[in-house]
């Protein structure tokens, strides 16, 4: 190597590294800033804007569904024009500016429409962000720079949630979640910002915006993909029926935590953190076990698991034991993140791998829309027939999300692998049983 070359090579390096430390100090500032406001914006529904099962029901809705059925077209838009950064300054500082306006809603309508415009906006960092990453990383370590990117965001993200929770003294006035709304809002945004220092290679237009157009309309075109493999038609199937079945709750947790169980601010955040810390501590831990023994048997676990999510939460009489839930369920959580990617990946074929995930995910988020507004209008007419007792009128829907959450179940023994993996989970159990038996390790240590 010449001295040119040593001197080109360290520029390289320079150039990088400053690259890196401005994405992750947009990491670090975005989720920052999500955790400060996010978890508490269905609180100030309730609490301060005293919101019906109903409202609670579109404000869940609209946080499901942008997020899920706006990647595709956002992401195109990005490649049209090959750049990245200008959609994540945009959408973080737009989107982020909505937490100001959020402490002014007067009634739950107004919250719900400016969190639909928030998610609407914000949407295009989701497939902007992964194409960022993909740009700037190799396929040597693109793996481990995500994963440590999914950690500081994570890490960034709980640090949030605790500081919002301190930081609401008195829930029941919307005006005392001004000052976590406000640094929210201005984490976020700085964070934006910080990325317009990545200065982007220049490069032409792939497309017309007219041929762009024509491509966009037909990937929201889902019967060629559905029809042309079982394997995945089967799992998106399922997967969006439970989906439904499991939104149908999502709407009314809030009520359960703040008409049943009384929780506080803080409270609500230790939900959070209990729910996010235990998902992020097994997340490599399941990882390395799926390369073992495939996704089938972790995607099996994860279902089965959720069945008991809504009864517990019906029977619950105390905080603290929706904070047990989180942490027992972390497991089944973090299986799930990993087993439907592998198995979309296992069933998708390589030229179309990009296709599924995006059909996959807009067909979860309508799901969901659905399945919330369906489940906050149930919840609404069982409080009304039970004259607003609360136990018995929210218990009868964790009651239907869990007898269709069971039924569901059955229908994931059905699913077949086409991948064959070096193990099953039975002669793991068995390999670490017998190692754990003889050196006392710990049995969790899957690789």
């Amino acid at each position: 190597m010449t001295s040119a070359d040593a001197s080109t090579g360290k520029q390289g390096e320079h150039a990088r590294a400053k690259i890196f430390s401005h994405m992750y100090a947009n990491q670090i500032g975005v989720n920052l800033g999500r955790g400060l406001a996010d978890p508490y914006v269905p609180y100030l529904a309730v609490k301060a804007l005293d919101a019906s099962a109903a409202e609670l029901g579109w404000l869940q809705a609209f946080t499901n569904l942008f997020p899920a059925i706006m990647q595709v077209p956002w992401g195109k838009l990005s490649d049209l024009f090959h750049r990245r950064i200008p959609f994540l300054i945009a959408g973080g500082a737009l989107s982020f500016s909505l937490y100001f306006f959020m402490i002014g809603a007067l009634n739950p309508w107004q919250l719900i429409m400016l969190v639909a415009v928030q998610m609407f906006i914000g949407s295009m960092m989701i497939p902007t962000w992964t194409a960022l990453v993909g740009d700037v990383t190799t396929v040597r370590n693109r793996g481990s720079v995500m994963s440590r990117f999914l950690v500081v965001a994570t890490l960034a993200y709980i640090v949030g949630i605790a500081a919002g929770g301190l930081l609401i003294r008195d829930p029941s006035a919307a005006k005392y979640y001004a000052v976590p709304f406000f640094l929210a809002g201005v984490s976020g945004m700085t964070a934006s910002v910080i990325l317009y220092e990545i200065a982007e290679q220049k490069r032409k237009m792939y497309a017309s915006p007219k041929t762009l157009f024509k491509f966009s309309l037909r990937s929201f075109i889902f019967i060629s993909d559905l029809k042309e493999n079982k394997n995945f038609r089967n799992l998106v199937v399922l997967n969006t029926t439970f989906n439904f079945l499991m939104s149908i709750i999502w709407p009314i947790l809030y009520l359960t935590y703040v008409k049943v169980l009384h929780a506080t601010a803080w409270e609500i955040g230790i939900i959070a953190i209990t729910g996010t810390g235990a998902t992020l501590f097994f997340q490599t831990k399941v990882g390395k076990l799926l390369d073992l023994i495939g996704p089938m048997p972790q995607i099996l676990i994860s279902r089965f698991a959720f069945i008991v999510y809504p009864v517990v939460v019906a029977l619950s009489t105390q905080i603290w034991h929706i904070y047990l839930l989180n942490i027992a369920l972390g497991f089944a959580t973090a299986m799930s993140n990993v087993a439907f990617f592998s198995y979309i990946m296992d069933v998708a074929p390589e030229e179309k791998k990009g296709e599924y995930f995006a059909v996959y995910n807009t067909l979860i988020g309508i799901a969901t829309f659905v399945g919330s507004v369906i489940g906050g209008y149930m919840a609404w007419f069982f409080l009304k027939y039970y004259h607003d007792d609360w136990v018995v009128g929210l218990g009868a829907v964790y009651a239907i999300s869990a007898l269709g959450r069971a039924a569901c179940s059955v229908g994931f023994l059905k699913l077949k692998d086409p991948v064959r993996y070096p193990s099953t989970l039975t002669a793991v159990v068995k390999a670490r049983w017998k190692s754990w038996r003889e050196s006392r390790w710990s049995p969790f240590q899957w690789g």
